[in-house]
């Protein structure tokens, strides 16, 4: 059974903070052409979803060579809202991702068209919906479980789970259940939460026109079908910390004497009386244990060429990988390092506090830090955040029953608020927050979020309120 685990988060009015899906087991898949005479197999190189790492092949049928190889890989597991269909002469490939913009998608769009393995051409959910974010959410596909599905009767979050639609669920609905998104004879059809059916031409790669689903269901109701799809799932590697050297040696261990540092082991309780230098090194191990570096971030400290001339002079253990996979991809493996001397590397340390006091005290003054304005006091917050929300998220808040329901907007549009306004790092926001005895920024984006209420529904003053009481909400 696939264990998939969400990295959140959500995405309020242009603020976003990225999500992902990472699962405990690794899935190649395999997927037809409608007539069968075609395959696509996708063969991933990492258990992140979406992620174009890994290469994909087409075969004709019978043919173990492949037609032609695409660069990447394809996430087409069932139930991770994506899409994947093969054209019946094998030239065109159609992928739909159903996800909100996010950066493991690497530039890619809601509708990404391949011939021949060659990117065609690709199509944004605005541009397929007609959506005006600002004003109405609309998502790409249209999902109707929770209008539909009695929950109940089928024991829905139970290994026994069986579907029972309600009792009034019409034809229709029953066949939106199935098929939001399929394809028939070289036909993508594609349903989006507007309920307007967007075709697309699988042979010729592009869209071919949109027409209202009540207007077109008489034509598709006997299309549906689902895509051949076939799976074979592997345990996904696991790496808490660097694969070890083939000789047996530890990574980092042996990386810090190749640069002529000391190993810093994040368990280690005696640390932080240390100055630390780290970098972070993203790449591929091959099954024969060689690793290909595709990015290094390291601190200026440190001798970057150095620690790239040891990746690639060593070979590493390899064999959590499945043999069914060429090379899997670690992403952002970090490793800390010290000066050799104790007493060099404690007054590094001192030194590096002072610092740190002198940075904290000057952003506690700052207008702006990393290109975010700080607002000053909570009048200030709203007037950002009416600035920076959308309106249609702004509406949504407003109709809130009451003031304690903007808890659900806490890992999200609050995540951001700490982050971007400096309420873990020091700002001059923040300082307003301290100066009143509220000294978590948990509580401090709480008060923003609990306010920003009262402001949205007419209560413009309360806020001022608080400042003279701050000990209430």
């Amino acid at each position: 059974m696939k264990i998939v685990f969400l990295i959140a988060v959500i995405l309020w009015g242009g603020v976003p903070v990225f999500a992902q899906m990472i699962g405990s087991s690794v899935e190649i898949t395999t997927t037809h052409s409608q007539n069968g005479r075609y395959s696509l197999k996708s063969v991933p190189f990492d258990n992140e979803a979406p992620s174009l790492l890994g290469k994909s092949y087409v075969f004709a049928k019978g043919n173990r060579t492949p037609l032609y190889t695409l660069e990447r890989a394809f996430d087409a597991v069932a139930g991770e809202n994506t899409y994947l269909f093969l054209s019946n002469d094998g030239e065109v490939i159609i992928y739909l991702i159903a996800w909100g913009e996010n950066e493991k998608q690497q530039g890619l769009q809601s509708v990404n068209i391949y011939r021949r393995g060659q990117f065609l051409r690709g199509y944004s959910k605005d541009e397929i919906t007609g959506c005006d974010e600002q004003k109405e959410r609309c998502e790409l596909v249209y999902s109707n479980f929770e209008q539909v599905i009695d929950k109940e009767k089928s024991r829905w979050g139970t290994p026994k789970y069986r579907r029972v639609f309600k009792a009034d669920v019409d034809e229709k609905e029953r066949f939106l259940s199935d098929f939001a998104v399929f394809s028939y004879d070289d036909i993508v059809y594609l349903t989006d939460s507007k309920k307007r059916v967007h075709l697309f031409d699988l042979k010729e790669g592009r869209l071919l026109r949109s027409d209202s689903f009540d207007h077109l269901f008489a034509q598709i109701k006997d299309k549906g079908r689902h895509s051949q799809t076939e799976s074979q799932s592997f345990k996904a590697p696991i790496y808490l910390d660097f694969p070890k050297l083939k000789n047996g040696s530890k990574a980092e261990t042996s990386l810090a004497a190749w640069i002529g540092m000391k190993s810093v082991a994040m368990s280690d309780k005696e640390a932080e009386q240390f100055k630390q230098y780290s970098f972070s090194v993203s790449g591929y191990l091959a099954q024969n244990g060689k690793f290909e570096v595709v990015s290094l971030e390291a601190d200026a400290a440190l001798p970057k060429e150095k620690i790239l001339a040891f990746f690639q002079a060593h070979w590493f253990v390899a064999n959590a990988i499945p043999s069914a996979l060429e090379k899997w991809y670690l992403d952002d493996q970090y490793f800390y390092f010290r000066q050799l001397n104790d007493r060099t590397a404690r007054q590094e340390k001192q030194q590096e506090l002072i610092q740190q006091r002198q940075e904290y005290a000057k952003r506690l003054t700052l207008e702006s830090i990393n290109g975010a304005y700080i607002p000053q006091d909570l009048g200030e917050c709203f007037l950002e955040l009416d600035k920076t929300l959308k309106e249609v998220d702004r509406k949504e808040m407003q109709a809130l029953p009451n003031r304690e329901e903007m808890i659900r907007y806490h890992h999200g549009l609050g995540m951001w608020l700490r982050n971007n306004w400096g309420l873990w790092g020091g700002s001059r926001l923040q300082k307003y927050f301290t100066d009143k005895g509220i000294t978590h920024p948990d509580d401090m984006s709480g008060i923003i979020l609990w306010h920003y209420y009262d402001w949205l529904t007419g209560k413009k003053e309360t806020w001022k309120e608080w400042e003279k009481n701050p000990g209430k909400r």
